[in-house]
């Protein structure tokens, strides 16, 4: 009888992949972003993956050996982890090199990212929210929650862009929610009180700001085709820079005239650019009448760096139009402005131009916020394509 025992366990070892054996499949990893907040995310690993998870998105990094240590890379931005494993943990530090960061990283089995108990209240819904409310330099922004008892996931709307797909808990009146995406690493910590959540948004070890937040269904952000002008006695956006190979492109080439061309100003570096240029390249497969570009300004400290980003995101991205380069070495604002001589301002990356095709400037969009906001992101794709379609009629 014990032979067939032992028999029976091999044949059962025999069926079992790998990935089976692993004894640890779920982690929870840290940024560590002071001596007391640590900021948590979900993750799996495989042979050659890590992949994160922020809710509804799942984000596929890529593991390569580095001596005795794993770099982890993201297949757009050129952040990247590196860590060893001490069998039951994960240690290492998170790196931008261009802007000269580093963020403790480790790692331990496990599923919740946040510890809570079973008495929640409730946060559901929408929430207008003052950051900076004591300084000088406060904003207004929408934080959107869905809950379902102690677990919660939704994101923060800004007028420039949203913080990406959030997941967290509910612990009591306490309030988490975190995310981690190769590039930005966000939390919010919060407590409600009469209706009042008051709390901290922590990003990376770089930035703290605080917070305070109201119950307000009503609340709208300002328009964000009202927030980017043209200069008084402009109606053409004027542009000439070159593309990754060397070429020089301009708003006189002769491919712009007679199309409804969008004008993307843009970082690599920028996770709402991305999901910007996700949504761009659908509009590319969808409408063969208009033209697509993009302008990067990059903070990578050289041109070669600069254009390696640019190529990374173009190429990964299957992008079939151009991106140009404009400036590196910083991405200030200021700089790019005077860069841009038919634009009077410009506040956010990233910055939508859309043109007619008698080459007239029609809409500026400014900022972008994406599929982490749901129906708002459907609703926008809505009206937007509509007014597209109107463009290319004319």
């Amino acid at each position: 009888m014990n032979k067939y025992l032992t028999l029976l366990v091999i044949l059962m070892l025999l069926g079992c992949s790998k990935e089976d054996f692993s004894p640890f499949k779920n982690y929870i990893g840290y940024l560590k972003a002071n001596d007391s907040i640590n900021i948590p995310f979900n993750f799996k690993l495989s042979d050659s993956l890590m992949t994160i998870t922020n809710s509804k998105e799942s984000i596929k990094l890529i593991l390569k050996n580095n001596n005795d240590s794993i770099r982890v890379e993201s297949p757009f931005f050129e952040d990247f982890l590196m860590y060893v494993n001490l069998n039951d943990s994960i240690n290492g530090y998170y790196y931008n090199n261009s802007l000269n960061r580093k963020i403790l990283f480790f790692a331990y089995p496990g599923e919740n990212r946040f510890n809570f108990d079973e008495k929640f209240d409730n946060f559901d819904g929408k929430w207008k929210v003052l950051f900076n409310h004591e300084g000088d330099e406060e904003f207004n922004s929408e934080m959107i929650i869905n809950q379902e008892k102690n677990l919660i996931n939704g994101t923060v709307r800004t007028e420039t862009g949203d913080y990406g797909f959030m997941e967290g808990a509910i612990d009591g009146n306490k309030i988490s929610m975190s995310n981690f995406n190769g590039y930005r690493g966000y939390m919010i910590n919060g407590y409600l009180k009469n209706d009042t959540i008051k709390g901290y948004l922590y990003r990376g070890n770089y930035d703290i700001k605080k917070f305070i937040a109201f119950r307000d269904m009503e609340f709208k952000l300002s328009d964000p085709y009202g927030l980017t002008k043209m200069k008084k006695g402009y109606e053409k956006f004027i542009f000439s820079f070159k593309n990754a190979d060397g070429k020089i492109i301009s708003n006189s080439d002769k491919k712009f005239a007679g199309k409804v061309n969008l004008i993307q100003i843009m970082g690599s570096w920028c996770p709402n650019c991305l999901d910007e240029s996700r949504y761009l390249s659908e509009l590319s497969n969808q409408y063969e009448d208009i033209n697509i570009l993009a302008i990067a300004f990059e903070f990578a400290d050289s041109e070669e760096k600069a254009l390696k980003n640019i190529k990374k995101l173009k190429n990964n991205l299957k992008l079939d139009y151009d991106i140009l380069l404009a400036q590196f070495n910083t991405s200030s604002k200021v700089e790019a402005l005077s860069k841009l001589p038919s634009l009077d301002t410009l506040i956010s990356y990233p910055t939508l131009i859309v043109v007619d095709k008698n080459q007239k400037v029609r809409r500026i969009h400014t900022g972008f916020n994406g599929p982490a906001t749901g129906e708002k992101y459907i609703n926008f794709k809505k009206e937007f394509e509509a007014f597209l379609k109107g463009l290319i009629l004319e």
